[in-house]
């Protein structure tokens, strides 16, 4: 545990800029929170994972939840909180992790556990980009997300790349997902040209998704592409 709380100490200075930079991102959140040797992990009622959670800032408030609710120290406990996930770079060439950094603490949930985990359809979602090969994809500001949405009524799929929208087919059976006849309106935008290469090269690649609560993740084999996210459709621009 020592290493843990060694490696988020000397990650301020990224942290706050990483904050900075994905401000609209945070997003509400219902899970498991554990405390214990001064070490802090979430479990996402959505997906069924667990995360390590930065101990800085607003967070100092769900320490004090945890600590003022009597459960036994390591032992999980419900809540909300509005925070995002973010991932962590490496240090001394050790591999990188997703960590929670909490926004707000919002409310102590009366409930032993999470709530059943739903999770959502793969055709007729949308699904917002979070990462591309583990990168995190923030949406420039007044830009519309990157995003596709699979049709229920055939096999088409259409959705926005970054700077063009764009349009194709899908097949899908079980686990198997592939893509074909992509095609996309061809603008000349001052940013988004990046995840836009980037997004259009993995659904070239996909050849396998695995939905996980709100999430969809594509691989091509076992190497993951991409994770996307179902969240409500927008309209327009962010």
């Amino acid at each position: 545990m020592k290493a843990l709380v060694t490696i988020f100490l000397i990650s301020l200075a990224w942290l706050g800029q990483a904050k900075a930079e994905n401000d609209q991102d945070s997003i509400e959140l219902q899970g498991m929170f554990s405390y214990a040797a001064n070490a802090a992990h979430f479990r996402d009622c959505r997906t069924g994972k667990s995360f390590p959670v930065a101990m800085v800032g607003p967070y100092a408030a769900l320490e004090q939840a945890y600590l003022d609710s009597g459960v036994e120290p390591g032992k999980e406990l419900t809540v909300a909180v509005r925070g995002r996930y973010l991932e962590h770079p490496a240090t001394g060439g050790g591999t990188s992790e997703v960590i929670l950094v909490v926004d707000a603490f919002e409310k102590v949930i009366d409930s032993a556990a999470c709530t059943a985990i739903v999770s959502a359809e793969l055709r007729n979602t949308y699904w917002k980009l979070r990462e591309i090969e583990g990168k995190e994809i923030t949406t420039p500001q007044g830009q519309q997300d990157a995003h596709l949405i699979l049709s229920g009524d055939n096999s088409n799929v259409q959705g926005f790349a970054g700077c063009d929208s764009f349009f194709g087919q899908y097949s899908s059976q079980g686990e198997v997902l592939t893509f074909s006849g992509l095609g996309s309106t061809m603008m000349a935008c001052p940013q988004g040209m990046d995840t836009e290469v980037a997004f259009l090269q993995a659904l070239g690649e996909t050849n396998r998704a695995v939905i996980e609560g709100m999430f969809l993740q594509l691989y091509v084999a076992d190497r993951l592409l991409a994770r996307l996210e179902a969240v409500p459709q927008q309209t327009g621009p962010n």
